[in-house]
């Protein structure tokens, strides 16, 4: 008998949650809140304040199961493109997307959705999270984190960003924040603030961090390499700054760039003497300029005489 009254209250509550509407979302409450972080504007026009009624209709109107597929027509209507709280909608639901069967395909949708708003300020909290559902130096990992650098390098630095932020722990797991609703308000830096940090700011990661982004691209790129060993530099960070240069020496060497590659690691030294690598190398270099030094000057072949009839009639 209690195995009936068991699988007929499992049946009870499953029909219960799917006639249940989707009001728990939120959804009003949550773009309102994210769109505080940076206002394209101080007041709602009428645009905004017909966005922000759609949302709570739908969210009233809407199974839990309907309102997702919902979300994608709202989010293709050209004429809500025009609100302000567009970016901060859809920001939300890549958020929410990440616990959907397919996160991937999901968040690719709204990411694409959210790239037309380049000047967003989910943008980068919205990069870092779809980066975390690609596998780990998989190609399309390599050419996303590039994509994000390049857009980084191409803001100005007193650009307001905001943190992607994370619920969970070490042991269950990290999940992105969804409830900005509730709780602490949404951390927002200046992109310079971001750039210069080696240590994650809070509501970042480790690996969220730009020097981060810069380590997972930075092979056989001296830009990049020089760029990291600046930041830690900056930051008192002696050992890896020194590790950094000592990569845009290799590839200055394998250039045959010698004397270049060997100012590069005598800073590396300077900066890390306990880097033997960093000193074997420089005494490889030190041997090969020593070698150039004592191969003979080729000398310029002497102008021949100018021999008679050449001159002009």
């Amino acid at each position: 008998m209690s195995k009936v009254l068991s699988a007929l209250l499992v049946a009870s509550l499953m029909l219960i949650a799917d006639a249940a509407f989707a009001d728990d979302w939120n959804l009003v409450k949550n773009v309102k809140r994210l769109e505080r972080v940076a206002p394209d504007y101080p007041q709602d026009k009428p645009i905004d304040a017909k966005f922000l009624e759609v949302l709570d209709l739908t969210e009233k109107t809407r199974k839990e199961g309907d309102l997702y597929q919902e979300a994608k027509k709202i989010a293709k209507m050209p004429t809500l493109n025009q609100s302000k709280y567009m970016d901060s909608f859809l920001y939300y639901m890549l958020a929410r997307s990440a616990t959907m069967s397919t996160p991937l395909a999901e968040s690719d949708f709204w990411l694409s959705q959210l790239k037309t708003y380049d000047r967003s300020p989910h943008l980068l909290a919205a990069g870092l999270l779809h980066l975390k559902q690609l596998p780990k130096n998989s190609p399309d990992a390599w050419t996303d984190t590039q994509a994000l650098v390049d857009w980084i390098k191409a803001q100005k630095p007193d650009m307001k960003v905001r943190a992607p932020e994370y619920s969970g722990n070490i042991i269950l797991g990290y999940k992105p924040r969804v409830d900005f609703a509730e709780g602490d308000y949404p951390r927002i830096y200046s992109l310079a603030r971001y750039k210069m940090a080696v240590a994650a700011p809070e509501g970042f990661r480790d690996d969220d961090t730009y020097v981060s982004l810069l380590g997972q691209i930075k092979d056989g790129h001296e830009d990049i390499l020089s760029e990291m060993a600046e930041i830690f530099r900056k930051n008192g960070k002696r050992e890896e700054a020194s590790n950094a240069l000592y990569q845009v020496a290799l590839l200055r060497e394998n250039a045959k760039d010698f004397q270049h590659a060997k100012t590069l690691l005598d800073e590396a030294v300077r900066l890390n003497g306990k880097s033997e690598e960093a000193k074997k190398e420089r005494d490889r270099i030190k041997l090969e300029l020593t070698y150039q030094s004592l191969q003979p000057q080729e000398t310029a072949p002497a102008a021949s005489a100018p021999q008679e009839g050449d001159a002009k009639q």
